[in-house]
This record gives C-alpha cells, structure tokens and sequence, in this order.
C-alpha cells in the first residue's frame, strides 16, 4: 500500500515538475494585425493555438472575434472588421461582384486614407497603451496592409516572425534581402505564370518596378507619418528599415503549385498550416447529402465576398442550374432561406469547410479561388470550378488550370449554358479529380508537416534571440546590387573605354604609319 502510495507521488511530482517546466521555459509573443480578413486569419491560427499549447503565452490583437478559447492564447478585438465590412460596402468601397461586373479594379492603394484611418483608430485604443508597458520574446506580424503597426514593433524591441497569407511576393522578400528576378517570378497582382514570354516579361518587369515605386514613395511614406505621430517620435526608422530587421517570414505556399522561388533560410514555405484531415460533418448537413445519390457540390466565395452582394440575375442564374443537376448543393449564403430554393439546394451561414471538402461524397468544390481555399482543395483532392474576382484569385486560377483540377468561368459572361457544362465536365470526367489526387499527393509528401515546422523555425529565432546567423548579407544591397547590374554596368564601361582606346590608338598608330609611308614615297619620287 506504502509503495503504492509512493509511486503515485512520485508520478505526480514528475507530472507537476514537467509542467512547471513548460511555464518556465514558455515565451511571451504578440501577435498583432490591425487590418485582416477572417480567411487572412484562418491560415495562421493553428500555429498560434500550438504556441499556446507548447506553454507560451501568446497574446493577439486582432480586428477578427474570437471563435474558440485556446490553452495560453489571449485575443483582443482591436476593431470590429464587420463593421468595417459593412461600412466599406454601404460607401461602395468594397462591392467584389459590381467591381468584377464594371471592370472596376480594386486598387488597394488607393484606400490609404481608409487605412490610416483604421490605423489611427486602433492606436488610440487603451489595450495599446498597456501592450507598450510590457516585454515579449517575439512579435508576430501579417504583413498585408499592417505596416503601421511597424512603430509598434520597433517601440517594443523583439524579434519579428512575418507570416504571409499568400505564398511570399517579391515585394517582401526583398525587404529580407531575397530579390526574386522578374523574369521567372511573376508579380502577385499578375495572373502570369512562372515561364513567361517576351512581352510577359516585359509587364511584369515594369509592373515591378511601378509597384516599388508607389510602396517606397507613396504608401510607405504614408504609414511612417502615421505611427511617428501616434507614438509621437519621429525618430522611428522607416517601414523598410524595420522591416529589414525581420528574424524570418513564413510563407503560407508550396512549390507543388507556386513552383520554386529563390529563398534564403529566412524564408520558409508554411502552405497548407491550416489545412487537416477531415472530421464527421453534422447530422444535418450529412442527411442532405444522402438524400441524393450523385454526391455534392460545395459553393462558397469565401468569407469577404457575400453572396448576397451578388445581382439578382446571377442568383437566379445558379439557382437555375442547380435546379437541373443531379447533386445536391451546399451553398455557403448570408442567410437560411431563399423563396425560390430548389429542393436540392441547402444554405447555410456556415459550413465546415474542410470537412466537406474532404468528404467522400464531394464531386466538386465551386470557389473564388482565395489562397487559403485553393490549398484545402488541393490537400484534400477536391476538383474545382473557378470564379476568380480580384487580388490573388486570378493567379490561383491560373495556377490550378496549368495542373488541369480546375474548369475556369468568366464571372462576367457566365451563361447557364456554360455553367451547367461545367459542373458536368467536372462531375463525370475523372480526369480532373485524378490530377489533383495527383497534386495532393505531392503536396503530402514532405520531412514533416507544416505546422511542424511552423512551430520549430518560431521556437528557433526565440532561442537565438533573433536569428540573425540566417540573414543574408542580400540585406544590404538594392535590386540593382544585388544582381550585380552596377558591376554589370562597371564592366562594360571598363570594356568600352578600353576598346575605344585601342581603336584610337590603333587609328593613329595606322595614321602615322601611313603617313610615313606617304612621306616617304613623296620624298622617293622627288629625288627621281
């Protein structure tokens, strides 16, 4: 019994030693965005709920509402982005299906204003104040649209994790010293694929350039000015001082779709973090499906796009189709009824997406082509029917045809005709789903998992303090440094001297032998 009774003590001292442990050796990291999306949002949480799990304390300023409490993990609504969502939609801001309609391109520059003052209003908030009192380990950053918050960042002093939602443009990348060369990495904001011609060379060079040069003179600027007057100290370096300063960017991409880029070590490729096996879907949505017999299809356009911003003819124009195939339909939709629903035609405010998508009754999945949709497709072997609107979406697409999983459609000059095609190419040509089985496949196979390995490269700068062993010193030169273009130019300088030097010498080396040889046939002939 006294053995027993022992044993048991020990297990749980053991047992409270090793939780102790874990506190102790557990970080501080904060984790702040000021402008994002809830898809932005859903790519990165599953690393930071596993930091929360491994024993840091991790605090996140966010404009998106907490869905779940998570072990060690701290959210704090820093504006509520469906409010803003609204907002931008009553001023006509944000309208993706009349933008896409108009051919109106969405310029997010051109929403500066809107920015800084989204800025300002989430520096003014109290939690900042107290954020600015304490110490971390780590800052954690989306980068997309949040370089005010840089101030922030350089006030506090700790080394900074970058996560980019999309697979890391050059517009990043060479804030770390990894100038990616335009002729083989095609811009983000251009629907280019990676082996490009003449002509797409071309734009995509001067697309670059144009692109530096309104982050470096216009946007750039604007966003220093904010946090220097909020924080009250114009001494604050610039955003691209601070951010050349960054211990390591996580890439959500893979090279299976994004194909290879030049990264350094402080870059790493993260894509699928969020991606998981599929669970059992609810009760209600599983009787649905099983009162067909030719599986489903699964339709949502992410969660910035409302459907119900969609015209009133294209409404109609799906609900047609769907009214004639022989699937049943899941339909991501604002709300739970609609007059003229078709009786194979569920919605729903919410839908389990990766547990749809890897269901064994899926025949297709009907998408925006958003990053973070396009990579649980892919993950989980789901054909798709495109609809791209704008930003990223275009290039997916592209990306996802050049792989042969996808059957594209123009938003624009859908037809039921054409969508009703479609969705039967996709349903009974097996073509597509072997291809991204295919893909998955490929995507699966890695050393280890990308939360894994999300995990490791954090936990790694916050043992090294930083990292700074992984910077390159690319850091330090210019696009024009770095790939040499000065030498470059150096050179043929050099060479053009040299060899207009020996030309004129030779010239006059020729002139005066020549000359010579002329006086002296003068002199010949006079003495004759």
């Amino acid at each position: 019994m006294k053995g027993s009774t022992s044993t048991a003590i020990l297990v749980a001292l053991l047992v409270a030693s090793i939780l102790l442990l874990d506190v102790a050796n557990g970080k501080k990291i904060l984790v702040v965005t000021f402008f994002s999306s809830k898809s932005n949002k859903l790519t990165y949480m599953p690393l930071i709920e596993e930091l929360g799990k491994r024993g840091h304390d991790v605090t996140v300023l966010t404009p998106i509402k907490p869905t779940k409490q998570m072990k060690n993990v701290k959210e704090i609504l820093t504006v509520d982005f469906e409010e803003i969502e609204k907002k931008l939609a009553e001023e006509k801001m944000f309208t993706p299906f009349e933008n896409k309609e108009k051919n109106k391109i969405v310029n997010p520059f051109l929403m500066l204003d809107w920015f800084q003052d989204l800025c300002r209003d989430s520096y003014d908030l109290p939690i900042i104040k107290e954020i600015m009192k304490e110490s971390y380990d780590l800052i954690f950053v989306q980068p997309m649209f949040n370089d005010c918050v840089l101030g922030l960042v350089h006030k506090l002093k700790a080394p900074l994790v970058l996560f980019s939602p999309v697979s890391v443009g050059g517009f990043l990348a060479e804030k770390v010293g990894a100038h990616f060369p335009p002729s083989f990495n095609p811009h983000l904001f251009l629907s280019y694929q990676p082996e490009m011609n003449f002509y797409e060379r071309f734009v995509n060079f001067g697309f670059t350039v144009l692109f530096e040069g309104i982050l470096r003179f216009y946007y750039e600027p604007g966003m220093e000015a904010l946090y220097r007057e909020k924080l009250g100290d114009n001494s604050i370096p610039s955003v691209r001082e601070i951010l050349a300063n960054t211990s390591l960017i996580l890439s959500n991409g893979h090279f299976t779709l994004h194909r290879p880029k030049p990264y350094m070590p402080d870059i790493v490729d993260v894509g699928g973090l969020h991606s998981r096996p599929a669970k059992p879907i609810p009760k209600d949505l599983e009787d649905f499906i099983k009162q067909g017999k030719n599986g489903f299809i699964y339709f949502s356009m992410g969660s910035a796009i409302k459907g119900s911003q969609m015209s009133e003819a294209k409404r109609k124009l799906f609900l047609s189709v769907f009214s004639k195939v022989k699937q049943q339909v899941l339909w991501k939709w604002e709300t739970e009824t609609m007059p003229d629903l078709p009786k194979n035609v569920k919605l729903s405010k919410w839908l389990p997406q990766q547990d749809l998508l890897g269901h064994k009754d899926i025949k297709m999945f009907i998408t925006h082509c958003g990053g973070g949709s396009t990579e649980e497709a892919i993950y989980h072997g789901t054909p798709l029917l495109g609809l791209p609107m704008f930003g990223d979406q275009p290039l997916n697409a592209k990306l996802a045809k050049s792989h042969d999983f996808m059957v594209e459609l123009d938003w624009n000059t859908i037809t039921e005709e054409q969508l009703l095609s479609s969705i039967q190419e996709l349903a009974y040509n097996p073509k597509y789903r072997d291809n991204v089985k295919k893909l998955s496949a490929l995507y699966k196979d890695q050393p280890d998992d990308p939360l894994t390995r999300a995990v490791y490269w954090v936990e790694y700068v916050m043992r090294h303090n930083g990292a700074t062993h992984l910077r390159s010193a690319g850091r330090k030169l210019n696009f024009i440094q770095y790939h040499s273009y000065d030498v470059i130019l150096a050179y043929i300088t050099l060479i053009s001297v040299a060899l207009y030097l020996i030309v004129s010498i030779s010239k006059y080396i020729i002139c005066k032998i020549c000359y010579r040889s002329s006086m002296t046939s003068t002199s010949k002939s006079k003495r004759e």
